[in-house]
């Protein structure tokens, strides 16, 4: 980590991220029904795919930096399992 790295924003990214991960498992997987569940998917994805393409710089076409894998257009760290 660079010297410079402002340490209480980095712990509070990283708290920001948990919540986001938890929060949205928790959204998608207490859906009543199978249609509430598709709903609670699509707008998650519709929601934070834009993010994921702004902060990987995706312009159109994914291009994942070395070491990350591209699984149906998200750069993850392990190989994709579908």
């Amino acid at each position: 980590m660079d010297p410079a790295t402002n340490l209480q924003q980095y712990a509070l990214l990283r708290t920001i991220l948990d919540s986001l991960e938890t929060g949205a498992l928790r959204f998608y997987m207490g859906a009543g029904s199978q249609a509430e569940r598709d709903a609670n998917f699509k707008y998650l994805k519709d929601k934070l795919t834009p993010i994921i393409d702004h902060i990987w710089a995706k312009p159109t076409e994914i291009d994942c930096p070395d070491g990350y894998h591209d699984c149906d257009g998200y750069c993850v760290s392990y190989p994709c399992t579908n």
